[in-house]
């Protein structure tokens, strides 16, 4: 008994040994290739960026296909067509405080508006308004905040509005919600591309219906919400907050001005409604002529950054199809051929931005000699795509991978040539890989059997 489970288990290893050394394999001369299905395979990276890959071309006589990767950033600029913006600015007291690069911070915040303003009217699309705000002798109304100038495209009356409110710095308090609804009353009702730029000093401390000075409590809750209002209406709001110290508390809160501004406008990372820059004074004329400029003209949350692109490929193409380049990408780079550790090529983008698309093509072409095992059996041209890029982050902070496994298909059959004798001829590696079996497990078991026999 124990014989015949040694030569059993010789027997096993051999055949393994055998078919994996003496494949089977046949000539692709008289295989034909056919797509099966030409699936699209389609990934939405972001809202505006779509990623494609499909066949693009073929030569079934030649049995080789073309497979093309596309990548598309279709984001539009925001002020490309007719938007209006209105600048509201704070004038209370507190903006003519000197600041340690020189002059008031009216001075700062209303030059620095200036720029802004300059730069966006160069845009025809653009039309601007300007409302400040502070607190009058009706404390708690609308009347805290003024009309500058309605919109308009004109430079130099714009300009002039923003002078009046840096010569006009008199009001002791800061009702934002004042300017923030006043605002909002500025803006026409068939333009659909709306924006709010809030530069202030200060918390709130006076809000609509009530004149009492409150940094927290109804105050907080007003201007919030209106901020809140104002995003649901589709008003797209940029906040910058400057001069609020981080370390002194009020003596009606206990709270520090940073942990109130906090409350109503949220953090810079997560904040309440669209944007919120919460700066230093010398960095005002950065964040305004800037940084603000730059997301209202074109914003870098729509530009893909360090992109990778990862096509997998199944083994049985690798073992039966020859693989070459036949378009390069002109941006980025991509592997010089398929890594067979990791059986894939890797696409990388640096960058691609508003209206920026790339594309690269290779060719897989059926080998000369192909397995047989493939024969018959619809093959995926590829396993899957990841995608990662730095914009999209999972809940870790690293880089999200997004993936599809839809593919196009292919399958190998033989044609049959019936011109000529039934009798089949033999193809390399079939009959023979099957004798050279037989032979070497019988010869195993009589070497086993002999030995056997001398033992006892």
């Amino acid at each position: 008994m124990k014989n015949f489970k040694r030569i059993a288990s010789v027997i096993l290893l051999i055949l393994l040994f055998c078919s994996s050394v003496f494949a089977a394999t046949t000539s692709s001369e008289k295989a034909k290739l056919e797509i099966v299905e030409n699936n699209i395979c389609t990934i939405n990276v972001t809202d505006n960026a779509i990623f494609e890959k499909k066949i693009i071309d073929y030569d079934l006589e030649k049995k080789e296909l073309t497979i093309g990767l596309k990548i598309s950033n279709n984001a539009v600029k925001p002020l490309d067509k007719p938007s209006e913006i209105v600048l509201v600015i704070d004038n209370s007291l507190s903006m003519d405080n000197s600041i340690s690069t020189g002059g008031s911070r009216m001075e700062a915040v209303s030059n620095s508006a200036k720029l802004l303003a300059t730069e966006l009217l160069k845009l025809d699309t653009v039309k601007l308004s300007i409302v400040s705000f502070s607190t009058g002798d009706n404390e708690g109304t609308i009347t805290d905040a003024k009309l500058r100038t309605a919109l308009t495209n004109s430079k130099d009356t714009v300009l002039n509005a923003i002078t009046e409110v840096a010569n006009d710095a008199t009001g002791v308090r800061t009702n934002i919600e004042a300017g923030l609804t006043l605002a909002s009353q500025q803006f026409s009702e068939t333009c659909d591309n709306k924006f709010i730029v809030l530069l202030t000093d200060g918390v709130p401390n006076i809000s609509l219906g009530s004149n009492k000075i409150l940094y927290s409590g109804v105050t907080a809750t007003n201007t919030k919400n209106a901020l809140q209002k104002l995003d649901n209406d589709g008003i797209q709001i940029l906040s910058m907050m400057t001069g609020v110290t981080t370390d002194v508390e009020t003596a009606q809160t206990n709270k520090t001005f940073k942990e109130l501004a906090e409350e109503i406008f949220g953090t810079p990372e997560i904040p309440t409604v669209g944007k919120f820059y919460y700066i230093t004074d010398s960095e005002i004329e950065k964040t305004v002529s800037e940084t603000i400029l730059t997301q209202l003209v074109a914003p870098e949350d729509n530009i893909l950054t360090d992109i990778d692109i990862y096509d997998y490929f199944p083994q049985e193409i690798i073992n039966n199809f020859n693989f070459e380049y036949v378009t390069l990408p002109t941006l980025g780079t991509v592997s010089e051929d398929i890594d067979l550790q990791n059986n894939m090529i890797v696409w990388h983008i640096d960058s691609l931005g508003y209206g920026e698309s790339d594309t690269l093509s290779y060719k897989l072409t059926l080998k000369d000699n192909i397995d047989e095992s493939i024969v018959g059996v619809v093959l995926n041209t590829n396993e899957k795509v990841d995608i990662t890029t730095e914009k999209i982050l999972d809940e870790n902070g690293q880089k999200k991978i997004i993936t599809s496994d839809v593919t196009p298909k292919v399958k190998v059959t033989l044609v049959v040539d019936t011109t000529k004798a039934p009798d089949p001829i033999p193809q390399t590696g079939s009959t023979i890989t099957l004798t050279v079996i037989i032979a070497v497990a019988l010869v195993a078991c009589i070497v086993i059997g002999i030995r056997s026999k001398k033992l006892k």
